[in-house]
């Protein structure tokens, strides 16, 4: 018989709207089996454990991850995939797609073929997918992509891919203003593909061009794209007009200044943006000099940056570093910040079936955090993987 788990006495952040003070959730197996106002001992439990008033939250799901612990995406493994699984829970962080940088066709293909064929990490994060950040991206963005890989869309190499990662690819960025970008986005969208636009110098009708072909958001907003400027609006204006879109923002206060986190805030709202990580093999690991994408870049706190120009290079924070400094520079509710840091992510993942709220039927993957935010514990399909013991 499966052990049934209740956790009470907790301020219950159910779904980004609701929330309950005193709440409880019940759990079996790895599933959540009940959401109740205050525990009362309404069915019979094998645990109990005290929240002591901390909020429980959904799990967060990052989609946009390149790697950590010394470990990239582009080289991949069962090792791989499980060490930065288990480095995620700590974070609070129960669901993540594997994020890829630009490499030739024929080592893209041999990346997916490993990464679509991964088993699910052991106690670790839930591994959703691939999440391929290229290759039909604008050289003039290009960030630290290799300019010699990219390229207009080729639905061929599409199909290849697709093949490829055995169903696992599951997210696209793209430029579209590059040629036959919008019908690459209706056969991928088809397949069940979501694509974002990023690494782009789109005009605004290429990013409406983009909406109306299935794209759904897009990656990183204000990184590595055409600005928001008066008399050449481009992907951010875009992003600003396309009120059905959902935008990847980056909170580190580096990638995007901290003012304009928080115009982003007040303009977009909470059910508009989804936080992401963008962290990559440095990400808790110590500083020092890491190659990323065949670049050497020096690590320097949460930091990274391209030896050789100062490039911003991907990041090493976590998604407990991103709701922190995203409640910091916007003053956002702990509501707002599951909006961001869960549900808006469950629906760019495809899981909001699944994962993303704390409803009846769905996955017991669960984060306490204190009311400072500190990850307290983090449970991941039922399973206890993160207890720092200090819930009081």
């Amino acid at each position: 018989m499966m052990s049934k788990v209740c956790i009470h006495n907790a301020i219950l952040v159910v779904d980004g709207e609701q929330l309950l003070n005193g709440g409880a959730i019940v759990f079996s197996d790895n599933k959540i089996i009940g959401i109740y106002d205050r525990w009362e001992n309404q069915v019979p439990v094998d645990q109990l454990i005290d929240a002591n008033g901390n909020y429980v939250i959904p799990g967060m799901i990052d989609v946009h991850i390149h790697g950590a612990m010394g470990q990239d995406f582009i080289r991949p493994s069962q090792n791989c995939v499980d060490v930065v699984a288990k480095n995620l829970v700590k974070d609070g962080c129960t669901s993540f797609f594997a994020s890829l940088t630009v490499e030739s066709h024929e080592e893209t293909c041999q990346i997916l073929d490993v990464l679509g064929q991964v088993k699910q990490p052991e106690n670790g994060a839930n591994y959703l997918g691939i999440h391929a950040e290229g290759p039909y991206l604008s050289a003039q963005y290009k960030a630290l992509m290799k300019e010699e890989y990219l390229r207009d869309p080729n639905l061929k190499e599409f199909d290849e891919m697709q093949q490829a990662a055995h169903g696992k690819l599951k997210y696209m960025t793209f430029a579209p203003e590059r040629e036959g970008s919008e019908e690459l986005v209706r056969k991928a969208t088809a397949q069940g593909v979501h694509c974002m636009i990023g690494h782009t110098n789109a005009r605004v009708s290429d990013v409406q061009r983009a909406y109306e072909a299935g794209s759904v958001g897009f990656t990183h907003l204000y990184n590595a794209m055409s600005q928001h400027t008066h008399r050449n609006p481009g992907t951010v204006t875009g992003a600003f007009l396309q009120k059905n879109m959902m935008a990847e923002l980056i909170s580190d206060g580096f990638h995007v200044d901290p003012a304009v986190v928080k115009v982003t805030y007040d303009s977009f709202g909470p059910k508009r943006i989804a936080l992401i990580t963008d962290a990559m093999l440095g990400k808790d690991m110590p500083d020092g000099e890491y190659v990323f994408s065949g670049l050497h870049c020096i690590k320097k706190g949460k930091t990274v940056q391209v030896k050789e120009t100062g490039r911003i290079s991907g990041s090493c924070i976590g998604m407990n570093d991103a709701i922190v400094r995203m409640q910091q520079y916007t003053g956002c509710s702990i509501n707002d910040l599951v909006q961001m840091a869960c549900v808006n992510p469950s629906y760019l993942a495809q899981v909001s079936d699944k994962k993303g709220t704390l409803e009846s039927g769905k996955d017991a993957d669960i984060v306490m955090l204190s009311k400072e935010l500190e990850v307290l514990m983090t449970i991941v399909s039922g399973n206890i993987l993160f207890d720092n013991g200090d819930q009081k």
